[in-house]
């Protein structure tokens, strides 16, 4: 029975995508299906390494379920026997979630797959094939019942090393599948002859890029990255003592050496020591490929993505070292995936215009153009607020580590979320007057671009937040991340038209993550701030919405002025203010702040009224426009008078 709720669970998710392609794409649904279930492919390997290097590969023992059932929920009195019997074994509540949670993630893949094979053989039997054979699928398909039957081994067997080096590498090799298959199916200009002759050049690279990964997955799963605590040398020697034959046997378990004996440390420096080794080898062949590549216009981009990924996996890996081994710079080591084949296409009126000018701008006004995707004004004020509550959780000065570390670690995760927003509405945007001149929109950077300048921002964000804050910080932000990038501007903008008040929460989040940053909690006094921005947002943004409403109607979102006119949006303008009014009293009324600030709340809130008030009695744009700008101003005083507040009742105590 548990294995029926184990596929109805892997349906389920399923269904997420599914539902997603059906609602909001209207042509080429299953080429973008394809490239759609490559992306959480490559969600899932980073899931993946986030399991391994959390030693939750165990965390249910058995296989495909847990203790025989089909979730931790079920199976919690087995769990808490085992931890009982083992307090510091492989089993705890939180491993088996882990670990389930891949499992589900990974069947939620496997029937995406299975679609996508009956699909394209439904399609050749109705004499409307796709432009690659449907035995493409079948062989995706074949593939992910090898890497199934390796994930069962990889418990049954107890994290036996070469199996779960097999099981990382065919995770990869299914990735790198995936891509090529969406590659296929995707309308693309021929190359240059001349750009011909380094395709054998290209294949050894991918040799030589998966020998790397079964060596990196061979440390993995041995646990020897800290064999070499020091870098550039291993232990203070450049050719330290080493055990080749032992730590690269096959055959033995995790821990052992062929003889059943402890792994010995020589051993373990023997792996690390040539996985590293081995990596400048890589390193220098990618770089000279890649260089040599550049020349040709079609290939020019897919160049410089490999010399990126090559520069991310350096940093990751050397930060592993240094770092010893943070988890988020060892999922993101373990994440990072080779470009696999670039797609090309004609430029469209529907889509953004690509020439050869866009493959050569000056750095300057490139470093702009991504700047630009960071939405720099709205990220100055996410990131005010979180410095607000990074000072308003302590009396005295925040210590400068956190300070800077918290700071920068937010913007760059801010700027990630908006330059996935820009990626998701590159449409949108081109047909808004408002947006239009974005470089998203404007097709002055290619989508694959955009994505990576969001990955790269965002492991620099959670490098940063778990290195000088803590892991509570990182992981709030990561959330907020996700409900702004995916939440909000996926799935709820283009859905409803309160979609301000509900995506509100994930923008509303600033403060908690500063409070976090220096505390490592997040106490009733911060959800208030929490609360009062995410009770401004919808009056904030309606204005803005009121007197931008022909883009929105031209770019057919749901916006409320859009969907319920005008009238109704300035009444619920003025009831978000009313109910905002009374919220800013809350810290007064809590004890956080004292008079300065509640003298301060009552004279902004009523300004803030009195412009709600106006517009909807006599609405007219130009209102609107300032109501907008006044917001703005509303938000940065109130949180400065509580931040003086603060400190001078802090002094007055004193």
């Amino acid at each position: 029975m548990f294995v029926v709720e184990l596929a109805l669970i892997g349906a389920a998710l399923a269904l997420l995508p599914i539902g997603w392609i059906l609602l909001h794409v209207r042509s080429d649904r299953y080429r973008k299906l394809a490239w759609l279930t490559m992306l959480l492919t490559l969600e899932l390997v980073m899931f993946g390494g986030f399991t391994r290097l959390t030693d939750s590969g165990l965390g249910c023992p058995d296989w495909p379920g847990c203790y025989a059932s089909s979730s931790p929920f079920a199976a919690h009195a087995s769990i808490a026997a085992a931890y009982a019997a083992m307090p510091t074994g492989p089993v705890s509540v939180m491993k088996a979630w882990i670990e389930m949670i891949h499992r589900y993630f990974a069947m939620a893949i496997g029937l995406l797959i299975v679609l996508m094979t009956l699909i394209a053989w439904a399609r050749r039997w109705r004499g409307r094939a796709l432009p690659a054979s449907p035995w493409w699928p079948s062989a995706l398909l074949a593939l992910v019942l090898v890497q199934g039957a390796f994930g069962a081994w990889t418990v049954t067997l107890k994290l036996q090393p070469v199996v779960v080096t097999t099981h990382l590498l065919l995770g990869l090799g299914l990735l790198a599948a995936l891509a090529l298959f969406a590659a296929r199916i995707t309308p693309a200009p021929e190359l240059e002859p001349a750009a011909g002759r380094w395709f054998p050049a290209a294949l050894v690279a991918l040799v030589l890029l998966v020998a790397q990964i079964a060596l990196g997955g061979w440390v993995s799963t041995n646990y020897a990255v800290l064999a070499c605590t020091d870098f550039p040398t291993c232990n203070g020697q450049w050719v330290p003592p080493m055990d080749f034959a032992h730590g690269f046997h096959l055959w033995r378990a995790l821990g052992l050496d062929v003889n059943g004996a402890v792994i010995t440390q020589d051993a373990l420096v023997a792996i690390h020591w040539t996985h590293r080794t081995f990596a400048a080898v890589v390193i220098a062949y990618l770089v000279w490929w890649a260089w040599r590549v550049r020349r040709f216009k079609a290939l020019a981009r897919l160049a410089d993505a490999v010399l990126a990924v090559v520069v991310l996996q350096s940093l990751t890996g050397v930060s592993n070292i240094v770092l010893q081994w943070p988890l988020p710079v060892a999922v993101a080591h373990n994440a990072a995936p080779p470009p696999s084949r670039r797609r090309h296409r004609a430029p469209s009126p529907r889509d953004p215009r690509m020439d050869s000018t866009t493959l050569r701008q000056p750095s300057s006004r490139r470093i702009a153009q991504y700047f630009a995707l960071t939405k720099p004004r709205v990220t100055q004020l996410a990131v005010f607020c979180a410095v607000i509550g990074m000072f308003l959780s302590t009396r005295g000065m925040v210590p400068w580590q956190k300070l800077i570390g918290g700071t920068i670690g937010i913007w760059l995760f801010a700027g990630a979320a908006f330059a996935v927003n820009c990626l998701v509405e590159q449409r949108i945007d081109a047909m808004m007057r408002r947006t239009a001149w974005r470089p998203s929109a404007r097709g002055e950077i290619t989508p694959a671009q955009i994505l990576l300048f969001s990955a790269v921002l965002g492991g620099l964000g959670m490098w940063t937040l778990y290195t000088f804050t803590n892991a509570l910080t990182m992981w709030l932000t990561f959330s907020t991340f996700i409900g702004y990038a995916v939440i909000y501007t996926i799935l709820l903008k283009p859905a409803t038209p309160q979609n301000i008040v509900i995506g509100g929460a994930s923008g509303a989040m600033p403060p908690a993550l500063g409070w976090a940053a220096v505390q490592g909690m997040v106490p009733g006094d911060a959800w208030i701030l929490v609360l009062i921005i995410f009770v401004w947002t919808p009056p904030h943004f309606w204005a803005l919405a009121l007197y931008r409403r022909q883009d929105y109607e031209s770019a057919k979102l749901p916006m409320l002025p859009v969907t319920h006119g005008v009238r109704f949006t300035t009444l619920h303008i003025l009831l978000y203010t009313v109910v905002l009014f009374a919220v800013t009293l809350m810290p007064f009324v809590s004890g956080m702040s004292g008079m300065l600030y509640l003298v301060s709340a009552v004279v902004l809130g009523a300004l803030f009224l009195n412009y709600a008030w106006k517009m909807y009695r006599d609405y007219s744009d130009d209102l609107a426009r300032r109501t907008f700008r006044y917001s703005i101003v509303y938000l940065s005083m109130l949180f400065v008078a509580l931040l003086i507040d603060h400190y001078v009742r802090g002094w007055i105590s004193f």
